[in-house]
C-alpha cells in the first residue's frame, strides 16, 4: 500500500485536512499505527485518537486534540474497510495457472482465468466457473459444480454432487457434503442410513476454517445467499438457512433445522433437530434452542427464552445462596413461633 491522502479521499469521498500529498504505506489500529500509517476512529474513540502515533487519521470530524493529518468522512470504519479490501485483493493476487501436480479427472469443465494449486484433485465431470482459485491439496468430488469468482482454500473437501455458488469463500480444512449423522438402532446395533442428498451453497456465502456442512439424507442442505459461518461451525443434514444468516464459532445445528433470513447465532449456540428459527431472530452466546422460535426476538438461556427473561433468571440465580440463608433463618423463626403458640394453647 502506498497512497497519498488525496488519493484515499477520492476513493472514499472524504475531505483532507492537512497535507493532501502526505503518503501512507499501511493501515493500522490506533494503538499500533506508526508515522507512515493511516488509522481510523469512530466518534466514541476520538478522545483516544489524539494520542495515536499514526501519521493520518480517518475520522468523522476534526477535534482540538487531533494534530495528525485528517481525512473527514461520515463512516470511518466503513471507509477503512474499503481500503482494507483493496489491500487484501492485492495481497491475494496469484497467477492463473494449473499446477502440474494437480489431478484433473475426465469430463471436467474448467472456466477461464483459473488457479488450481499443487496436489488439488478435480474429480470426473466437475464444473469449475471463471476466475476461481482452487488452492493446494483441495478435493473436488465427482459432478461438483462451482460458480464464478469462488475461492476454495487449502485442504477443503467438497464431496460429490455438491453445488457451490458464485463469489463463495471456503476457508482451509472445511468439509462440504460429508455424510449426515443418520443411524437407526436395530437389534442393538447402529445401522447406517445412506446419505444420498446434496449440499447447496448459494452465492456470496463465506465459510470459515474447520467447518462441516453435512449432505442431506434425501433432499438438500442449503446455506442461503450471503450467509457467513465462523470457524468450527457444524451444519447437520437437511438444514436450510435463509439469506444473510450469521453463525459464530462452535454453532451446532441438528438435522432438519430451518433458519430464517438475517438470523444471528452467537458462539456455542445449539439446537434440537427439526425446529425452525424465524427471520431476524438473535440468539446470544451459549443459547440452546429446544423448540421452534419466533422471529425478530433476542433469545438467551437453556432452553432458549426471550433474553430479558433469561437475564432475570440469571440475576435471580446469583441471589440463591443469600436467599437460602435467609430462608433458613425464617424457617427457624417460624418453628420457634409454632412452638410458642403450641405452649400457649396447652
Amino acid at each position: 500500500m502506498r497512497y497519498s491522502l488525496a488519493e484515499i479521499a477520492a476513493r472514499i469521498g472524504g475531505e483532507v485536512i492537512g497535507d493532501k500529498d502526505f503518503i501512507v504505506t499501511g493501515i493500522r489500529s490506533l494503538e499500533s499505527a506508526g508515522a507512515d500509517d493511516l488509522a481510523f476512529a469512530e466518534e466514541k474513540f476520538l478522545p483516544q485518537a489524539g494520542a495515536s502515533r499514526a501519521g493520518a487519521l480517518l475520522v468523522p470530524r476534526a477535534a482540538d486534540n487531533l494534530t495528525q493529518h485528517l481525512i473527514i468522512c461520515a463512516q470511518p470504519f466503513q471507509a477503512a474497510g474499503m481500503l482494507m479490501a483493496e489491500i487484501d485483493a492485492e495481497a491475494q493476487k496469484i497467477p492463473h495457472t494449473i499446477a502440474e501436480s494437480a489431478t484433473i479427472g475426465s469430463g471436467v469443465k474448467l472456466g477461464d482465468n483459473l488457479h488450481i494449486g499443487p496436489g488439488a484433485v478435480i474429480s470426473d465431470n466437475a464444473i469449475i466457473g471463471d476466475n476461481c482459485r482452487i488452492y493446494a491439496h483441495t478435493y473436488i468430488g465427482k459432478e461438483v459444480v462451482i460458480g464464478n469468482d469462488t475461492h476454495i482454500y487449502p485442504g477443503v473437501v467438497i464431496r460429490e454432487g455438491c453445488r457451490i455458488g458464485n463469489r463463495v469463500i471456503i476457508h482451509p480444512n472445511s468439509v462440504i457434503g460429508s455424510d449426515g449423522f443418520g443411524f437407526l438402532q436395530i437389534a442393538g446395533r447402529n445401522v447406517k442410513i445412506p446419505q444420498i442428498g446434496q449440499v447447496i451453497i448459494e452465492d456470496e456465502v463465506e465459510i470459515g476454517a474447520l467447518c462441516t456442512v453435512n449432505r442431506a439424507a434425501l433432499d438438500m442442505t442449503v446455506i442461503g445467499r450471503g450467509s457467513k459461518l465462523d470457524d468450527h461451525v457444524h451444519i447437520g443434514h437437511g438444514v436450510t438457512t435463509g439469506s444473510e444468516a450469521i453463525m459464530c464459532a462452535q454453532v451446532g445445528l441438528s438435522g432438519g433445522v430451518k433458519i430464517g433470513d438475517r438470523v444471528m447465532l452467537g458462539p456455542r449456540v445449539g439446537s434440537a433437530d427439526h425446529i425452525s428459527i424465524g427471520d431476524g431472530a438473535r440468539l446470544m452466546a451459549g443459547t440452546q434452542a429446544a423448540k421452534s422460535l419466533a422471529g425478530e426476538i433476542d433469545y438467551g438461556g437453556t432452553p432458549a427464552i426471550p433474553v430479558k427473561q433469561s437475564l432475570r433468571q440469571i440475576m435471580a440465580a446469583t441471589h440463591l445462596p443469600k436467599d437460602r440463608s435467609r430462608l433458613a433463618v425464617l424457617e427457624k423463626k417460624v418453628e420457634e413461633l409454632e412452638q410458642l403458640l403450641k405452649q400457649k394453647t396447652q
